[in-house]
């Protein structure tokens, strides 16, 4: 377990940028279905799915308590961390998303590219037999939501005439 301590030391540096929603925040909503998000991140990483493998249940934070993300990441971190964070969790197959909408204000970000990645964990545990502990995994689920943000969330850039 001593090859996770420097992963889940990043991950409580980025769980600690983590800011409490502010009152009366509505939450940040996804603009697609996840079943969408996961048919375009599993034809990026080249897997056909199979319906007989369950695809992952989806947890947001406004609507799961903070327990069950921490119950459910536990083991997997090897820590229990004290605010909500983006995670798969791989023995539940379930993904816990932030809706909080300053966090994805201050990142540049959308729900939508945090589901692509946790989506593309997924894909690599279930379909790939990913480790997540190696990092080489954590690069291609960075790629993938990338990806997904242009080719998905970001305006089409104008083409000059010849």
């Amino acid at each position: 377990m001593r090859h996770l301590e420097p992963l889940a030391a990043a991950l409580a540096l980025v769980l600690a940028l983590v800011s409490a929603r502010a009152d009366g925040a509505e939450p940040a909503r996804l603009r697609f279905d996840p079943q969408f998000v996961l048919a375009q991140v599993a034809a990026r990483l080249g897997v056909r799915l199979d319906p007989a493998i369950a695809p992952p249940a989806v947890h947001l934070e406004s609507a799961t308590p903070l327990a069950q993300f921490r119950a459910a990441i536990a083991a997997q971190w090897g820590f229990r961390p004290h605010v909500f964070g983006n995670a798969y969790a791989v023995e539940r197959n379930e993904i816990y998303l932030i809706d909080e909408p300053g966090y994805y204000a201050r990142l540049g970000r959308s729900p939508d590219e945090s589901l692509a990645h946790e989506l593309a964990h997924y894909v690599q545990v279930r379909y790939l037999g990913a480790d997540l502990a190696e990092p080489s995994w954590e690069a291609e689920a960075i790629a993938v939501q990338a990806w997904f943000s242009a080719a998905h969330l970001q305006p089409p850039r104008a083409t000059l005439a010849p």
